[in-house]
């Protein structure tokens, strides 16, 4: 009866690690950025994304002299022009010296737009940054 258990473990547990997946390798990153008056926004996530997986994003904040801008309300308005989806603007929050992370998961494969919005007083800047996602 031991033996038996034993088998029917040694059994359970090779199975459920053969089918764990395997560590990703590190995902490339890339960074795209505008300047829109006299702030340059820079926007930071992966460069390949996928469906369905919590995707880290980084928005760096300089003024016209390169200097980071804190103190700004971000968030992104992820938006896919060819299919209306929901509503989807994760709030980026402040970590220091003009940079801002959020987090949010493209819901779908194919061609995105990432509205970047950042109020600083009474200004309002937009900047968007092209991203497809891929299944």
């Amino acid at each position: 009866m031991g033996r038996n258990i034993f088998l029917l473990c040694a059994c359970f547990f090779f199975f459920a690690a053969c089918g764990m997946p395997s560590p990703a390798p590190e995902e490339e990153l890339t960074q795209q950025q505008q300047t829109i008056g006299d702030l340059t926004i820079a926007f930071e996530g992966v460069a390949v994304p996928r469906i369905n997986t919590s995707q880290q994003f980084v928005i760096t904040l300089t003024d016209e002299t390169g200097q980071p801008r804190d103190g700004a309300d971000v968030y992104i308005d992820m938006t896919m022009p060819a299919m209306p989806m929901g509503i989807n603007r994760p709030i980026a929050e402040l970590e220091g010296e003009g940079r801002y992370v959020a987090y949010s998961a493209y819901t779908m494969e194919g061609d995105w737009e990432m509205i970047v919005v950042v109020r600083l007083g009474d200004d309002e800047y937009r900047a968007v940054f092209p991203v497809v996602a891929v299944e």
